[in-house]
């Protein structure tokens, strides 16, 4: 007995391909729409507005909300500790977990998951939890580090209280997290270096020095200006939840920066406009900043 075959059945054609494609990102497209532009637009257009959250009436403020953001010192201070914050964030996002990552990729094994695991923790710790627990260890006078540090007769040091040690203190307490996420990412990262290439090298006795800097190095240049960009994102909300738990932004506006700014504007003296108008110029900022990169990023493939 012989089967007959069935003839194949035509292929759809280019648009009915799109048009099904469409059909299933469509979904996809409509959680951005109404989660991130539709915010976005309302935020813009309550940056012209006069509201203060709870009364009825709202007032058109035409540029006013942008024109006390250029002259009020108190924003002017947060751009430039924000600044400040991201310079002294930088190596903790990129050169400190990059040296753990490569050091615990070149000694394979039990030892090193175990320290991956114990890098990681800070990730997974409560926010608020956290830096409740590093208020007691700073604390002045009977804080935990402060103890320590007399042992050896060191003076006690008020961190959070003196605005010259305050905003690295507050860098310092988010630096944990900043290292344990960007160490597993540049971990990931080092998967695409060939070990053999490595152990080719070591039986030609090269030194472990030339051996990062001529092998591993160059092949981790992308992820290490990308975690770096992406740093500049994602370590915000952690410095937001230290600044709002340890300092509130003090002492003097020493630890302020333009989201804490932001949220003061929004939540203690209730001004959304204010507060709208801050949100777009954070927007537009780092807009720049993230296109800067990708036409960075393209002229230097097409370099190589």
């Amino acid at each position: 007995m012989t089967r007959t075959l069935a003839p194949p059945k035509p292929r759809a054609d280019g648009r009915t391909q799109s048009g099904v494609a469409w059909l299933y990102f469509s979904p996809v497209m409509l959680a951005i729409i109404v989660w991130v532009y539709g915010p976005l637009v309302f935020t813009a257009v309550l940056s012209f507005l006069d509201w203060n959250l709870v009364a009825p009436d709202i007032e058109w403020n035409g540029l006013t909300n942008y024109q006390t953001l250029l002259t009020e010192p108190e924003f002017g201070s947060a751009a430039w500790n924000t600044v400040m914050y991201a310079l002294w964030v930088l190596p903790f996002a990129t050169v400190v977990p990059c040296a753990l990552a490569i050091a615990l990729w070149k000694r394979p094994g039990r030892t090193s998951e175990f320290y991956r695991m114990l890098l990681f923790l800070p990730v997974v710790l409560a926010p608020v939890a956290n830096a409740l627990s590093w208020q007691f260890i700073l604390d002045p006078l009977h804080g935990t580090l402060n103890q320590v540090l007399g042992i050896v007769g060191v003076e006690p040091v008020n961190w959070l209280g003196d605005p010259a040690t305050a905003l690295p203190t507050i860098v310092a307490v988010t630096a944990p997290k900043v290292v344990a996420l960007n160490t597993l990412l540049f971990g990931a990262a080092l998967a695409n270096v060939d070990r053999r290439t490595v152990d080719a090298a070591r039986l030609d006795d090269a030194t472990e020095g030339e051996i990062t800097r001529s092998i591993i190095l160059p092949q981790l240049r992308r992820p290490f200006i990308l975690l770096g960009l992406l740093s500049m994102v994602v370590v915000w909300p952690w410095l937001f939840t230290n600044i709002g738990v340890l300092t509130r932004g003090g002492p003097s506006g020493a630890t302020d920066n333009v989201y804490y700014r932001l949220y003061t504007y929004g939540f203690t003296f209730f001004d959304a406009g204010t507060a709208s108008a801050a949100a777009i110029v954070i927007a537009v900022v780092f807009g720049l900043l993230l296109t800067f990169s990708s036409l960075l990023s393209r002229r230097f493939r097409a370099t190589r």
